[in-house]
């Protein structure tokens, strides 16, 4: 199996530390760095080449929408999961180049599994997001008719958001 190169952004020493701990147990894995600031993540894309970023939303300076927007305009090939506390970002994520939007209360496997999604060209949502956000979400890039989503993942999407499960 091949190892899924991973760069940290976030600029929480005690968030970064727990999510290398916690990556770095998967044989699979290899967290390339960290980043704390948007100056010091665009040295590091540049230089390390990873294959998933996991970042925040809110960083102080330049906030993680605005990096994915510039990350993605030098990088376009990067994969990118916003791993928030905030539901309420995730159209602006979206439009900006996110591949991923996960809430940071999610389980371990499911972040787990969103990184080897997004490695393997597929976009995790985490459904604790709530519904009205997601048919926001939907409702937004219909109108628009601009999404970096595939027909069959808005459509998944939509289901979402009308309470279907997986079930």
């Amino acid at each position: 199996m091949d190892t899924i190169r991973i760069l940290l952004i976030d600029d929480m020493q005690v968030v970064r530390e727990g999510l290398r701990r916690m990556l770095e147990i998967e044989s699979d894995f290899k967290v390339v760095g960290e980043a704390s600031s948007a100056k010091e993540a665009l040295t590091l894309v540049e230089s390390l080449s990873p294959e998933v970023i996991l970042m925040d939303i809110k960083m102080p300076g330049v906030d993680g929408i605005s990096l994915t927007r510039e990350i993605k305009g030098k990088f376009p090939s990067s994969n990118i999961i916003m791993l928030t506390l905030y539901d309420e970002y995730l159209t602006q994520a979206i439009e900006a180049g996110a591949k991923g939007y996960l809430q940071k209360d999610i389980h371990r496997d499911e972040l787990l599994s969103a990184i080897r999604a997004v490695h393997e060209g597929r976009s995790p949502f985490n459904l604790s997001l709530s519904p009205e956000r997601l048919a926001e979400f939907a409702a937004s890039s219909e109108s628009k008719n601009q999404t970096h989503l595939a027909e069959r993942e808005l459509a998944m999407l939509r289901l979402i958001a009308n309470g279907v499960t997986t079930r």
